[in-house]
């Protein structure tokens, strides 16, 4: 299933980073796509999606560009995803990457810049030990 063509979009982070699916955590349906820090950057990059219900990625994404999905759900083929997106708060995130979109649906995403080591998840941490908020879609 392809997701393409939506009409009304707000885009709330882009990167040329590197990123990987990183984390899940099935209790509170929390997904994190990391770029860890390198030589070039000494903070990881950590997008945390909450209450996730719907993963449609590739697990290595070359630059990316989230945006949520607003109004048009009509490319969705599965009425458990679309019933979903029927309540308040609960959105469809595009992921465009290499050209390629991809879908997740999830209540919201939250974007942090850590300096979190290799074996520590965000998704784990209490309070600011997740990081500086860059980007969140509860304010897009």
């Amino acid at each position: 299933m392809y997701l393409i063509h939506f009409i009304n979009m707000k885009e709330i982070f882009k990167s040329t980073r590197y990123f990987t699916l990183f984390d899940f955590v099935i209790s509170h349906g929390q997904l994190l796509l990391r770029s860890q820090k390198n030589d070039e950057s000494g903070n990881n990059i950590d997008i945390v999606f909450s209450g996730t219900t719907y993963i449609q990625l590739f697990s290595r994404l070359n630059g990316l560009v989230i945006t949520r999905i607003e109004n048009d759900i009509s490319n969705i083929s599965h009425s458990s995803v679309k019933k979903f997106l029927e309540y308040d708060n609960n959105y469809l995130f595009e992921i465009e990457s290499n050209g390629e979109k991809y879908s997740i649906a999830a209540s919201f995403v939250t974007v942090y810049e850590n300096k979190l080591e290799f074996s520590e998840s965000s998704l784990n941490a209490i309070g600011n030990r997740r990081g500086v908020e860059i980007a969140s879609s509860l304010h897009a």
